[in-house]
């Protein structure tokens, strides 16, 4: 007996099938001039697409390189000018942390300052790591000295990216024999709030810092991350960093503003609750790499989180506010309860948008019973930073 399971695959199958048959049928029905031009448009729509995918890599293949620092590697471009510029990810010089080992061992400055690029061709030479993108931009430059004829990337307009795009990846994903990898796809999304682009060209580790190209091999972004699914293979949800954050950020280079050391982590020395007062007064914060994250219950998603705390009546109302304009505010109130384990947080309410359009958060509510309240600042999507104003006010 056929299992139920493979019975919808069937169907497509079987419906597959009877379509390709239909139109094989329709067009034998055809005259054979007629026949010919549909073939020859099938052939010069692919030979034209082979055509783009031909002269983005020729073109841009000699400015991609591996950037080698000793611990690992990672992709990179040189980047249009006469200075010898290198664009690569932060984290690909200085790494993130992985375990609160090295989190508790950390050191910003402990990164090399000179590494190896190797272009395609497997010419290698030294670069300075000149610094980093300021206030956790995942991006750092490199500089190569005394270099002739070097070939490099243009950057495309800003806001040039649209969803559904053809792009293609070059970079050295994996390994360092994997070199000059050419891959492509469509951008399947782009953030509305941070222009950050998502796409389905297949990458790897290895891959970050290396750019994504759009059909003229004009640099649009710089690959960053993806999200590994079953079995550690590539899920087809890959991110990166929008060219206008690196124009901005090349510009910042050749003025010398930027960061010395990485700006992608840094540990927390805040408390792990702080205090709020009910008057109204605003307190500055910010979530940042390092901070700590939701992973209690309710409320757990994995997106860094600030705690604060306050002690409240019964039939108090109380409107929190949250307000920013680098991340996407979200607040959760919860009643601290102690039991013979600890404190526990039982959730009383949370908020992500204060209105249609509005990605500012806030809570009006009436407080059940006397006691400890804990409010959780943190942001709607995993990994995001930025600075934040914090405001509770008791209404009589």
């Amino acid at each position: 007996m056929m299992n139920n399971k493979l019975l919808p695959l069937a169907s497509l199958t079987v419906c597959t099938i009877c379509t390709f048959i239909g139109v094989n049928s329709f067009e034998q029905q055809l005259p054979n001039s007629w026949q010919k031009a549909l073939y020859s448009n099938r052939v010069l729509a692919q030979t034209s697409q082979e055509q783009i995918a031909n002269q983005v890599y020729q073109k841009s293949s000699p400015a991609v390189v591996t950037v080698q620092t000793g611990n690992g590697h990672g992709s990179g471009f040189a980047v249009v000018g006469q200075d010898g510029l290198i664009i690569t990810n932060a984290h690909v010089i200085k790494p993130l942390p992985r375990n609160e080992e090295e989190v508790e061992n950390y050191n910003p400055k402990d990164f090399p300052s000179v590494v190896t690029i190797v272009f395609p061709d497997g010419k290698k030479v030294a670069a300075d790591v000149l610094g980093f993108g300021k206030n956790g931009l995942d991006l750092a430059v490199l500089q190569i000295h005394n270099q002739k004829d070097l070939r490099t990337l243009a950057l495309a307009a800003a806001g040039s990216a649209k969803v559904g795009d053809r792009i293609f990846t070059l970079g050295t994903p994996l390994y360092a024999d994997f070199k000059d990898t050419f891959t492509q796809g469509n951008i399947t999304r782009i953030d509305s709030r941070t222009g950050k682009i998502q796409h389905d060209a297949v990458i790897q580790g290895g891959n970050s810092g290396g750019p994504l190209l759009n059909s003229k091999g004009q640099v649009i972004g710089v690959n960053t991350s993806g999200i590994v699914g079953p079995a550690k293979l590539n899920s087809g949800m890959n991110f990166a960093i929008p060219v206008a954050q690196v124009q901005s950020f090349i510009t910042a280079a050749r003025k010398k503003d930027i960061s010395s050391i990485s700006t992608l982590f840094e540990k927390s020395t805040k408390p792990a609750i702080a205090n709020i007062s009910l008057n109204g007064q605003i307190i500055n914060g910010s979530l940042a790499e390092g901070d700590p994250t939701r992973e209690n219950g309710e409320i757990k998603n994995g997106s860094f989180v600030n705690l604060y705390q306050f002690r409240g009546r019964a039939g108090q109302r109380v409107v929190i506010e949250m307000t920013s304009q680098k991340i996407n505010s979200f607040l959760i109130l919860c009643q601290v309860i102690e039991t013979s384990e600890g404190q526990i947080y039982s959730k009383i309410t949370e908020n992500d948008d204060r209105g249609a359009g509005d990605f500012n958060a806030q809570i009006n509510t009436i407080l059940p019973e006397d006691g400890v309240y804990a409010i959780f600042a943190s942001s709607q999507q995993i990994g995001e930073t930025g600075n934040y104003s914090l405001r509770v006010t008791a209404k009589p």
